[in-house]
């Protein structure tokens, strides 16, 4: 899932969580980018990661998460929709 990241405050500690370490993947395949990962707890409730792609040019207000179920489904979430994501 695609995230937007639109408030001042909320961009500005993404970009802090960016700078610090976090699990590296770096794909068997070199066509594929490698990618930094953090543990979230997405709406309270779900456990997942934000994944940060190690490209050139990615938008810096763009936050990508993945969890083991599809997240929309799980947490009733329309396009639009404020979602909170914490940091674990």
């Amino acid at each position: 899932m695609n995230l937007e990241i639109v408030d001042p405050e909320s961009l500005q500690t993404f970009k802090e969580l960016k700078a610090m370490r976090g699990k590296e993947i770096t794909p068997e395949d070199p066509s594929f980018c490698s990618a930094q990962c953090y543990p979230v707890l997405i709406g309270g409730r779900l456990k997942g990661a934000i994944v940060f792609p190690l490209v050139d040019g990615y938008p810096e207000n763009k936050m990508e998460l993945i969890a083991s179920e599809n997240i929309k489904k799980a947490l009733s979430l329309k396009a639009g929709d404020d979602l909170e994501v914490e940091i674990l």
